[in-house]
Protein backbone atom coordinates (compact mmCIF):
# COMPACT_ATOMS: atom_id res chain seq x y z
CA UNK A 1 0.00 0.00 0.00
CA UNK A 2 2.62 2.71 0.96
CA UNK A 3 4.54 2.00 -3.06
CA UNK A 4 0.60 2.34 -4.41
CA UNK A 5 0.65 4.95 -2.24
CA UNK A 6 3.83 6.63 -3.14
CA UNK A 7 3.49 6.25 -7.37
CA UNK A 8 -0.18 7.64 -6.98
CA UNK A 9 1.33 11.03 -5.40
CA UNK A 10 4.59 11.27 -7.87
CA UNK A 11 1.63 10.88 -10.54
CA UNK A 12 -0.52 13.65 -9.29
CA UNK A 13 1.65 15.99 -7.58
CA UNK A 14 3.56 17.57 -10.68
CA UNK A 15 -0.05 18.00 -11.91
CA UNK A 16 -0.33 21.09 -8.90
CA UNK A 17 2.13 22.92 -11.19
CA UNK A 18 -0.50 23.15 -14.20
CA UNK A 19 -2.45 25.69 -11.85
CA UNK A 20 -2.17 29.34 -13.08
CA UNK A 21 -3.46 30.88 -9.67
CA UNK A 22 -0.59 32.76 -8.02
CA UNK A 23 0.82 31.26 -5.39
CA UNK A 24 3.36 32.64 -2.19
CA UNK A 25 5.99 31.17 -1.05
CA UNK A 26 5.22 28.73 2.38
CA UNK A 27 6.02 30.60 5.98
CA UNK A 28 8.60 28.59 7.35
CA UNK A 29 6.17 27.78 10.50
CA UNK A 30 8.43 24.82 11.40
CA UNK A 31 11.57 27.24 12.18
CA UNK A 32 9.22 30.12 13.41
CA UNK A 33 8.12 26.56 15.89
CA UNK A 34 11.10 25.27 16.75
CA UNK A 35 12.33 28.93 18.40
CA UNK A 36 9.47 29.12 20.60
CA UNK A 37 8.93 25.59 21.52
CA UNK A 38 9.62 26.36 24.82
CA UNK A 39 7.93 29.17 25.13
CA UNK A 40 4.64 29.80 25.76
CA UNK A 41 3.86 33.53 25.32
CA UNK A 42 4.80 33.34 21.24
CA UNK A 43 2.81 32.44 17.96
CA UNK A 44 4.76 31.04 16.03
CA UNK A 45 2.58 31.19 12.95
CA UNK A 46 1.71 34.44 13.50
CA UNK A 47 5.55 35.22 13.59
CA UNK A 48 6.32 33.02 10.39
CA UNK A 49 3.52 35.15 8.41
CA UNK A 50 4.99 38.36 9.25
CA UNK A 51 8.15 37.74 8.02
CA UNK A 52 6.58 36.38 5.44
CA UNK A 53 5.18 39.05 4.54
CA UNK A 54 7.99 40.96 4.60
CA UNK A 55 10.02 38.86 2.09
CA UNK A 56 7.55 39.01 -0.51
CA UNK A 57 7.91 42.42 -1.17
CA UNK A 58 11.63 41.65 -1.86
CA UNK A 59 11.38 38.34 -3.28
CA UNK A 60 7.99 37.98 -5.13
CA UNK A 61 5.76 35.05 -5.04
CA UNK A 62 6.72 31.52 -6.32
CA UNK A 63 4.48 32.44 -10.00
CA UNK A 64 6.32 35.88 -9.77
CA UNK A 65 10.08 35.82 -8.20
CA UNK A 66 11.80 39.32 -8.14
CA UNK A 67 15.74 40.06 -7.07
CA UNK A 68 15.27 42.47 -3.93
CA UNK A 69 15.47 45.92 -4.82
CA UNK A 70 17.96 46.91 -1.89
CA UNK A 71 20.23 44.08 -3.51
CA UNK A 72 20.44 45.39 -7.18
CA UNK A 73 24.24 46.45 -6.83
CA UNK A 74 25.00 42.42 -6.45
CA UNK A 75 24.84 40.03 -9.13
CA UNK A 76 24.19 36.28 -7.66
CA UNK A 77 21.36 34.78 -9.44
CA UNK A 78 20.33 34.65 -12.93
CA UNK A 79 16.97 35.86 -12.33
CA UNK A 80 15.65 35.45 -16.11
CA UNK A 81 16.52 31.50 -15.35
CA UNK A 82 14.98 32.16 -11.92
CA UNK A 83 11.29 33.20 -13.48
CA UNK A 84 11.69 30.67 -15.89
CA UNK A 85 12.09 27.64 -13.33
CA UNK A 86 8.99 29.37 -11.36
CA UNK A 87 5.41 29.45 -11.88
CA UNK A 88 3.30 27.19 -13.24
CA UNK A 89 4.21 25.02 -15.87
CA UNK A 90 3.96 26.08 -19.62
CA UNK A 91 4.79 28.37 -22.50
CA UNK A 92 6.63 31.73 -22.01
CA UNK A 93 5.91 33.98 -24.99
CA UNK A 94 8.51 32.91 -27.05
CA UNK A 95 7.74 29.09 -26.24
CA UNK A 96 10.21 28.64 -24.14
CA UNK A 97 9.00 26.20 -21.48
CA UNK A 98 9.13 27.72 -18.05
CA UNK A 99 8.15 26.38 -14.38
CA UNK A 100 10.47 23.65 -14.66
CA UNK A 101 11.08 23.65 -10.93
CA UNK A 102 7.66 22.35 -10.31
CA UNK A 103 8.20 19.94 -13.49
CA UNK A 104 10.99 17.96 -12.12
CA UNK A 105 11.35 19.01 -8.67
CA UNK A 106 8.89 19.79 -6.51
CA UNK A 107 7.43 16.30 -5.75
CA UNK A 108 10.38 15.94 -3.23
CA UNK A 109 11.44 19.19 -2.69
CA UNK A 110 8.21 21.41 -2.10
CA UNK A 111 7.01 24.13 -3.91
CA UNK A 112 9.08 26.46 -1.50
CA UNK A 113 11.91 24.14 -1.38
CA UNK A 114 11.19 23.25 1.93
CA UNK A 115 11.98 19.50 1.14
CA UNK A 116 8.17 18.39 2.31
CA UNK A 117 6.88 18.17 -1.21
CA UNK A 118 4.14 14.88 -1.41
CA UNK A 119 7.00 12.45 -2.06
CA UNK A 120 9.20 13.62 1.12
CA UNK A 121 7.62 11.11 3.98
CA UNK A 122 8.10 8.00 2.09
CA UNK A 123 12.21 8.82 1.00
CA UNK A 124 15.15 7.78 3.09
CA UNK A 125 17.08 10.36 3.57
CA UNK A 126 14.33 12.92 3.17
CA UNK A 127 14.71 15.75 0.13
CA UNK A 128 16.58 18.81 1.37
CA UNK A 129 14.92 21.65 2.99
CA UNK A 130 17.23 24.65 0.63
CA UNK A 131 15.88 27.09 3.18
CA UNK A 132 18.36 26.79 5.65
CA UNK A 133 21.26 27.46 3.62
CA UNK A 134 23.22 24.36 3.73
CA UNK A 135 24.56 22.31 1.12
CA UNK A 136 26.45 18.78 1.48
CA UNK A 137 28.32 18.15 -1.45
CA UNK A 138 30.15 21.12 -2.60
CA UNK A 139 34.08 22.82 -3.09
CA UNK A 140 33.91 25.15 -0.73
CA UNK A 141 34.59 24.86 3.44
CA UNK A 142 31.78 24.54 5.81
CA UNK A 143 29.94 27.70 6.35
CA UNK A 144 30.39 28.75 2.76
CA UNK A 145 27.87 28.59 0.28
CA UNK A 146 28.10 25.94 -2.76
CA UNK A 147 29.09 27.75 -6.17
CA UNK A 148 26.77 27.84 -9.20
CA UNK A 149 29.28 24.55 -10.49
CA UNK A 150 28.75 22.67 -7.28
CA UNK A 151 24.99 22.76 -7.88
CA UNK A 152 25.00 22.11 -11.58
CA UNK A 153 27.55 18.54 -10.41
CA UNK A 154 24.48 17.30 -7.90
CA UNK A 155 22.03 18.18 -10.26
CA UNK A 156 24.00 16.25 -13.60
CA UNK A 157 25.02 13.57 -11.48
CA UNK A 158 22.45 13.28 -8.90
CA UNK A 159 23.46 11.19 -5.80
CA UNK A 160 23.87 7.48 -6.08
CA UNK A 161 22.27 5.83 -3.01
CA UNK A 162 19.39 8.10 -2.75
CA UNK A 163 16.20 8.87 -4.65
CA UNK A 164 18.07 12.24 -6.15
CA UNK A 165 18.36 11.39 -10.00
CA UNK A 166 20.70 12.59 -12.65
CA UNK A 167 19.81 15.15 -15.26
CA UNK A 168 22.25 14.91 -17.52
CA UNK A 169 20.05 14.01 -20.00
CA UNK A 170 18.40 16.88 -20.28
CA UNK A 171 21.32 18.70 -21.41
CA UNK A 172 21.54 16.49 -24.37
CA UNK A 173 18.17 18.02 -25.50
CA UNK A 174 17.88 20.76 -27.57
CA UNK A 175 15.05 21.65 -26.01
CA UNK A 176 15.89 21.45 -23.04
CA UNK A 177 19.77 22.14 -22.60
CA UNK A 178 19.77 25.09 -20.18
CA UNK A 179 17.45 23.56 -17.69
CA UNK A 180 20.41 22.53 -15.30
CA UNK A 181 21.89 25.76 -15.31
CA UNK A 182 18.48 27.65 -15.38
CA UNK A 183 17.54 25.07 -11.81
CA UNK A 184 20.73 25.50 -10.56
CA UNK A 185 19.85 29.72 -10.10
CA UNK A 186 16.71 28.65 -9.27
CA UNK A 187 17.88 26.63 -5.75
CA UNK A 188 20.13 29.71 -4.85
CA UNK A 189 17.23 32.03 -4.96
CA UNK A 190 15.45 29.88 -3.31
CA UNK A 191 18.10 29.01 -0.41
CA UNK A 192 19.24 32.53 -0.60
CA UNK A 193 15.85 33.73 0.30
CA UNK A 194 15.44 30.60 2.62
CA UNK A 195 17.90 32.09 4.83
CA UNK A 196 16.99 35.19 5.10
CA UNK A 197 13.63 33.97 6.24
CA UNK A 198 15.32 31.75 8.97
CA UNK A 199 17.48 34.47 10.07
CA UNK A 200 14.87 37.06 10.51
CA UNK A 201 12.64 34.98 12.30
CA UNK A 202 15.51 34.25 14.64
CA UNK A 203 16.15 37.81 15.69
CA UNK A 204 13.03 38.45 15.59
CA UNK A 205 11.61 35.52 17.92
CA UNK A 206 14.78 34.89 19.80
CA UNK A 207 16.42 38.43 20.41
CA UNK A 208 12.85 39.84 20.58
CA UNK A 209 13.69 42.87 17.89
CA UNK A 210 10.69 44.66 16.64
CA UNK A 211 9.98 44.23 13.37
CA UNK A 212 8.56 47.90 11.32
CA UNK A 213 8.76 49.38 8.64
CA UNK A 214 11.78 51.14 10.01
CA UNK A 215 13.90 48.23 10.95
CA UNK A 216 17.23 47.94 9.74
CA UNK A 217 18.18 44.80 10.85
CA UNK A 218 16.39 42.69 8.15
CA UNK A 219 18.31 44.69 5.27
CA UNK A 220 21.65 43.93 6.87
CA UNK A 221 21.30 39.97 7.30
CA UNK A 222 19.83 39.97 3.76
CA UNK A 223 22.89 41.96 1.81
CA UNK A 224 24.68 39.48 5.09
CA UNK A 225 23.42 36.42 3.32
CA UNK A 226 23.80 37.41 -0.47
CA UNK A 227 27.13 38.36 -0.41
CA UNK A 228 27.95 35.29 1.17
CA UNK A 229 26.60 33.13 -1.55
CA UNK A 230 28.32 36.13 -3.94
CA UNK A 231 31.64 34.88 -2.09
CA UNK A 232 31.46 31.12 -2.70
CA UNK A 233 33.95 31.06 -5.86
CA UNK A 234 36.85 32.62 -4.04
CA UNK A 235 36.43 30.08 -1.18
CA UNK A 236 36.80 27.12 -3.77
CA UNK A 237 38.97 24.29 -3.06
CA UNK A 238 41.87 24.53 -5.48
CA UNK A 239 42.22 21.32 -7.64
CA UNK A 240 44.67 19.08 -6.05
CA UNK A 241 46.93 16.30 -8.74
CA UNK A 242 45.64 13.18 -8.18
CA UNK A 243 48.74 10.35 -7.58
CA UNK A 244 50.10 8.68 -10.24
CA UNK A 245 49.46 5.28 -8.80
CA UNK A 246 45.84 6.13 -8.71
CA UNK A 247 45.08 6.34 -12.30
CA UNK A 248 48.44 4.29 -13.91
CA UNK A 249 47.38 0.24 -13.61
CA UNK A 250 51.21 -0.55 -14.10
CA UNK A 251 52.36 0.86 -10.77
CA UNK A 252 50.40 -1.75 -8.72
CA UNK A 253 52.81 -2.51 -5.94
CA UNK A 254 53.02 1.85 -5.52
CA UNK A 255 49.43 1.66 -4.78
CA UNK A 256 49.29 -1.47 -2.60
CA UNK A 257 51.45 0.39 -0.36
CA UNK A 258 49.51 3.62 -0.36
CA UNK A 259 46.36 1.55 0.16
CA UNK A 260 47.76 -0.11 3.47
CA UNK A 261 48.78 2.89 4.15
CA UNK A 262 44.96 4.48 3.71
CA UNK A 263 43.90 1.55 5.71
CA UNK A 264 46.24 2.39 8.55
CA UNK A 265 44.86 5.69 8.52
CA UNK A 266 40.84 4.63 8.14
CA UNK A 267 41.21 2.86 11.52
CA UNK A 268 43.27 5.45 13.24
CA UNK A 269 42.51 8.03 16.03
CA UNK A 270 43.67 11.03 13.90
CA UNK A 271 40.57 10.43 11.28
CA UNK A 272 38.16 8.70 13.72
CA UNK A 273 36.78 7.06 10.27
CA UNK A 274 36.25 3.47 11.87
CA UNK A 275 34.03 5.47 14.60
CA UNK A 276 31.51 6.55 12.31
CA UNK A 277 31.84 4.09 9.10
CA UNK A 278 33.05 0.75 11.08
CA UNK A 279 36.48 -0.99 10.84
CA UNK A 280 36.04 -2.39 7.30
CA UNK A 281 33.74 0.33 6.04
CA UNK A 282 30.31 -0.83 6.60
CA UNK A 283 28.78 1.81 7.55
CA UNK A 284 27.87 0.10 11.11
CA UNK A 285 30.02 2.23 13.76
CA UNK A 286 29.24 2.85 17.38
CA UNK A 287 28.84 6.60 16.60
CA UNK A 288 25.40 7.70 15.09
CA UNK A 289 23.86 10.80 15.49
CA UNK A 290 20.92 13.12 13.54
CA UNK A 291 21.84 15.41 10.27
CA UNK A 292 21.58 19.44 11.06
CA UNK A 293 18.11 19.57 9.04
CA UNK A 294 16.46 17.54 11.51
CA UNK A 295 18.30 18.78 14.68
CA UNK A 296 17.05 22.01 13.52
CA UNK A 297 13.17 21.04 14.95
CA UNK A 298 14.39 18.94 17.92
CA UNK A 299 17.60 19.76 19.35
CA UNK A 300 16.94 23.31 18.61
CA UNK A 301 13.44 23.11 20.25
CA UNK A 302 14.70 21.31 23.00
CA UNK A 303 13.68 18.15 21.87
CA UNK A 304 15.08 14.58 22.65
CA UNK A 305 15.02 13.21 18.36
CA UNK A 306 16.07 9.82 20.34
CA UNK A 307 13.00 10.11 22.48
CA UNK A 308 10.05 7.73 20.65
CA UNK A 309 7.00 10.44 19.95
CA UNK A 310 8.64 13.46 21.20
CA UNK A 311 8.89 14.87 18.11
CA UNK A 312 5.42 14.83 16.98
CA UNK A 313 4.25 18.18 18.96
CA UNK A 314 6.26 19.60 15.74
CA UNK A 315 4.43 17.56 12.87
CA UNK A 316 1.37 20.38 12.88
CA UNK A 317 4.39 22.41 11.53
CA UNK A 318 5.97 20.30 9.11
CA UNK A 319 7.53 17.91 10.78
CA UNK A 320 9.10 14.23 10.02
CA UNK A 321 9.84 11.34 11.46
CA UNK A 322 13.23 11.92 12.75
CA UNK A 323 15.70 9.29 11.11
CA UNK A 324 19.50 8.37 11.66
CA UNK A 325 22.04 9.71 9.04
CA UNK A 326 23.44 6.23 8.02
CA UNK A 327 27.09 6.86 7.54
CA UNK A 328 27.73 5.31 4.04
CA UNK A 329 28.87 1.07 3.61
CA UNK A 330 31.58 2.40 1.87
CA UNK A 331 31.88 -1.38 0.72
CA UNK A 332 28.56 -0.92 -1.59
CA UNK A 333 30.74 2.06 -3.81
CA UNK A 334 28.19 4.53 -5.17
CA UNK A 335 29.39 7.54 -3.37
CA UNK A 336 26.60 10.14 -2.25
CA UNK A 337 29.24 13.10 -2.97
CA UNK A 338 30.58 10.78 -6.01
CA UNK A 339 33.24 8.09 -6.30
CA UNK A 340 35.75 9.53 -8.50
CA UNK A 341 38.95 10.63 -6.63
CA UNK A 342 38.48 14.27 -6.99
CA UNK A 343 35.08 14.27 -5.44
CA UNK A 344 36.25 11.64 -2.63
CA UNK A 345 39.41 14.08 -1.91
CA UNK A 346 36.55 16.78 -1.59
CA UNK A 347 34.75 15.05 1.01
CA UNK A 348 37.52 14.11 3.43
CA UNK A 349 39.28 17.59 3.19
CA UNK A 350 36.09 19.59 3.78
CA UNK A 351 33.24 17.27 5.07
CA UNK A 352 30.08 17.20 4.29
CA UNK A 353 28.39 20.30 5.77
CA UNK A 354 24.84 19.88 7.46
CA UNK A 355 25.85 16.07 8.75
CA UNK A 356 28.32 14.30 11.16
CA UNK A 357 30.97 13.65 8.61
CA UNK A 358 33.54 16.50 9.54
CA UNK A 359 36.34 17.81 7.92
CA UNK A 360 39.84 15.95 8.46
CA UNK A 361 42.51 17.18 10.07
CA UNK A 362 45.44 18.50 8.58
CA UNK A 363 48.83 19.12 9.03
CA UNK A 364 50.43 22.58 9.60
CA UNK A 365 52.51 24.82 11.68
CA UNK A 366 53.55 21.14 13.47
CA UNK A 367 49.79 20.98 13.92
CA UNK A 368 48.90 17.09 13.89
CA UNK A 369 46.79 15.91 10.87
CA UNK A 370 47.36 14.62 7.65
CA UNK A 371 49.57 15.47 5.36
CA UNK A 372 48.38 15.77 1.37
CA UNK A 373 50.14 12.65 0.58
CA UNK A 374 48.36 10.73 3.69
CA UNK A 375 44.58 11.91 2.08
CA UNK A 376 45.21 10.47 -1.60
CA UNK A 377 46.08 7.24 0.69
CA UNK A 378 42.95 7.28 2.63
CA UNK A 379 41.31 8.18 -1.08
CA UNK A 380 42.56 5.23 -2.60
CA UNK A 381 41.78 2.69 0.62
CA UNK A 382 38.09 4.22 0.42
CA UNK A 383 37.99 3.74 -3.67
CA UNK A 384 39.42 0.41 -2.65
CA UNK A 385 36.44 -0.68 -0.39
CA UNK A 386 34.15 -0.04 -3.14
CA UNK A 387 36.02 -1.81 -5.57
CA UNK A 388 33.23 -4.71 -6.59
CA UNK A 389 34.73 -8.11 -5.63
CA UNK A 390 34.06 -11.25 -8.04
CA UNK A 391 32.44 -14.25 -6.27
CA UNK A 392 34.88 -16.53 -6.47
CA UNK A 393 39.05 -15.89 -6.52
CA UNK A 394 41.45 -17.25 -9.34
CA UNK A 395 44.50 -18.34 -7.47
CA UNK A 396 46.10 -16.53 -10.37
CA UNK A 397 44.57 -12.59 -9.02
CA UNK A 398 46.85 -11.30 -6.23
CA UNK A 399 44.76 -8.27 -6.98
CA UNK A 400 41.68 -9.77 -5.86
CA UNK A 401 43.67 -11.34 -2.71
CA UNK A 402 45.40 -8.27 -1.55
CA UNK A 403 41.81 -6.47 -2.05
CA UNK A 404 39.70 -9.12 0.35
CA UNK A 405 42.61 -8.20 2.69
CA UNK A 406 42.57 -4.41 2.31
CA UNK A 407 38.63 -4.36 2.62
CA UNK A 408 38.75 -6.51 5.98
CA UNK A 409 37.32 -9.61 4.71
CA UNK A 410 40.10 -11.60 5.48
CA UNK A 411 43.29 -11.98 7.93
CA UNK A 412 42.10 -9.62 10.16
Amino acid sequence: MRSIGWKILCLLAPLSGCNSSVLSYKPNDLHAASLTHESADSSPKAAASSVAEWLEKWFGTIDSPIWPAPMADISVVNMQAVERCAGPVGRLEDKVERGIFRKHCVTCHGLSGDGRGPAALFLDPYPRDFRRGTFKFKSTPSGSKPTTEDLQQVLRHGIPGTSMPSFQALEESEEFANDVEDLSQYVSFLAIRGEVERRMLTKLLRDSEPLTTESQWPLDILRSVVEKWKDAPNQALPASSIPSWITDPTKSKERFEAIAKGKELFGSELTACSKCHGPSGLGDGASQDYDEWTKDWTVLAGIDPKQPGAWKVMKPFGALKPVIAKPRNLQWGGLHGGSDPASIYKRIVLGIEGTPMPPVARSSNSNPGLTEEEIWCLVGYVQELGRPQPISKSSQDQTTESSLVMRGDKGE
